[in-house]
């Protein structure tokens, strides 16, 4: 009984060994894609991130514009072709939705912020208020990934619904930790080297950011799009009901 639950203990170590280096080959893939990319789109998405900003500075376009900036994004991701005509459309069919999750998401950014200073100021002296606290950045941080996520797979899904984008958005952070947290670390730094250097920015800033969600959620969709294949039988249909995306 030892031996077996060693071995047992074993296999299970090689495998999330293997599992962790699938992820991080992964990850690294999606940055060299990324760079690729925004290279190779470089006079198109310097334009558009500048146009993007500029709506963002009269405010009422700004969201509009951020999601017509990821429509191309993910477009790109997906090795289309891109131009104005696809940054427009978006920008005039996804308004209203746009500012809705604008507005949902500003709330909750506030609750959470709200919550951790709230907790601070009022019980300060109390041991577990850091716990609390604690928590309520650990729910920051998941809230940031989530953002991460979705814009690019509001633009990837065939159900444009921000609640589905959500759920996948929150899915596919909580099956791809490492996958994630490399993604956010090199779009993190990336963007911080860019308000650093400001023209940089100005010229590329909000692009960086969006390729990389675009891509990485255009990676993981492949990649489980694989699978389904994969479980599929000789002229069937594949084992299991497909995830809506």
């Amino acid at each position: 009984m030892w031996i077996r639950r060693q071995c047992s203990d074993a296999g299970r170590a090689i495998f999330t060994r293997r599992y962790n280096s699938r992820k991080m080959v992964d990850a690294f893939r999606v940055v060299v894609k990324t760079v690729k990319d925004i290279w190779g789109e470089m006079f198109n998405l310097v334009l558009m991130n500048l146009f993007t900003l500029l709506c963002m500075a009269v405010v009422i376009p700004g969201p509009p514009a951020v999601m017509a900036l990821y429509a191309v994004c993910n477009r790109i991701a997906n090795d289309y072709a891109v131009s104005w005509d696809h940054y427009f459309a978006a920008f005039r069919e996804h308004f209203g939705k746009a500012w809705l999750y604008t507005i949902v998401s500003l709330v909750v950014t506030v609750l959470i912020a709200f919550n951790f200073w709230w907790y601070g100021a009022t019980f300060g002296n109390e041991v577990w208020v850091q716990w609390v606290q604690g928590a309520w950045l650990a729910v920051a941080f998941f809230w940031l990934v989530i953002n991460f996520y979705v814009f690019a797979f509001y633009m990837e899904q065939q159900d444009r619904r921000w609640r589905v984008a959500v759920r996948n958005s929150a899915l596919v952070a909580g099956a791809n930790p490492l996958f994630t947290l490399v993604l956010l670390i090199v779009a993190g730094l990336l963007l911080i080297v860019s308000l650093a250097v400001t023209p940089l920015f100005v010229l590329l800033g909000l692009s960086i950011w969006a390729m990389f969600g675009s891509e990485a959620v255009v990676n993981r969709v492949n990649a489980y799009r694989k699978r389904i294949e994969s479980q599929k039988p000789a002229g069937g249909e594949p084992h299991g009901r497909k995830r809506e995306v």
